[in-house]
């Protein structure tokens, strides 16, 4: 795409499992917003960078965690304010990265009106648990999956980081997540299942 109104953000990603695009189009709204307006966190943007190096940087902990771990038949993914955007953005990198799991994003308060009674022991959810008016009720969350004895992971890593600006940072571990159980599984994070006849026919009926 060319032309006036086009902002350019990352090259275009050979996988269909959008992950540097992801990041950068995120990226590129923020600095969109600090140009067109004064938002507090405007300062902040300069060190976005190295948090997202410390995100990449945690690929070899979320595999060791990642081995430990049964992500079948779902996975379930919690944020509260601008995290609850990440754990949909989660719940969708690994039904896409890996077809053999389901998974479900939720908001902090939405997991306690209903979902959290379908959660078994051993069922696996990742909090998004960031810094900010949420927080203390990530906290209750957890405690509640603790006692039903689901198995909780959290790979929020911006800490420091405005929340406005955290899901820039926060939604890598989450790649890195898929990634892994995808490897796990055996499943080809790139195919999108493309290599079987019927997936690849569906998806010849229509253009993304």
């Amino acid at each position: 795409m060319e032309g006036d109104g086009v902002v350019r953000t990352v090259e275009q990603e050979k996988s269909p499992v959008h992950t540097a695009s992801h990041t950068g189009a995120l990226l590129r709204i923020a600095q969109m917003a600090a140009a067109l307006g004064d938002p507090p966190w405007t300062s902040r943007l300069s060190g976005l960078p190295e948090a997202v190096q410390r995100a990449v940087d945690m690929g070899d902990g979320i595999a060791a965690q990642v081995s430990q771990t049964e992500f079948r038949p779902v996975t379930h993914f919690v944020g509260g304010g601008p995290a609850r955007a990440t754990s949909y953005e989660g719940a969708l990198k690994l039904r896409e990265a890996s077809h053999l799991v389901s998974a479900e994003g939720h908001d902090v308060e939405g997991i306690l009106h209903g979902p959290l009674v379908s959660i078994q022991t051993g069922t696996p959810v990742v909090l998004i648990a960031q810094p900010g008016p949420s927080l203390e009720r990530m906290k209750e969350v957890e405690l509640a999956l603790r006692e039903i004895g689901a198995t909780v992971l959290s790979f929020s890593v911006a800490s420091g980081v405005d929340e406005v600006l955290a899901p820039i940072v926060n939604v890598v571990p989450l790649q890195w997540l898929a990634y892994h159980v995808s490897h796990k599984l055996g499943v080809d994070a790139d195919s999108f299942r493309r290599d079987e006849p019927k997936y690849a026919a569906a998806q010849s009926r229509f253009t993304l």
